[in-house]
């Protein structure tokens, strides 16, 4: 497995190196992809702060940026920045500020499913 470094907005993956425009929170492995959470400061919000978890494989590349579609199943289709994500089992999920908590698919970034967590 490759080391996994982070140093603010960069991503070390090995040699690899990814620079991103906002601080890195966390990192998960899943299936050889890399998924990274940004930590969003106090600014305007636009289509890159509110979908602040990307997807890269281990040479680098950029797989996607999570969906800005909400689940149809959803009440409020106001979208806010993620604070969390979890792997659990091979299952991703990702966690806003208002508690609803997002399956994931891993190969494309769109939102499968949602639920509120309490």
């Amino acid at each position: 497995m490759s080391e996994i470094i982070i140093d603010e907005n960069i991503l070390s993956i090995g040699d690899v190196r990814i620079s991103e425009k906002y601080p890195i929170k966390k990192v998960e492995k899943i299936n050889n992809r890399y998924i990274v959470l940004l930590k969003i400061p106090r600014v305007e919000l636009g289509i890159e702060e509110l979908n602040n978890i990307v997807c890269y494989d281990k040479k680098g590349k950029k797989c996607w940026r999570i969906s800005n579609e909400l689940p149809e199943n959803i009440v409020s289709k106001e979208q806010i920045p993620y604070v969390a994500i979890q792997v659990i089992g091979k299952e991703l999920y990702a966690t806003d500020f208002w508690g609803r908590k997002f399956k994931v698919d891993i190969g494309s970034g769109k939102l499968i499913d949602v639920k509120m967590v309490h």
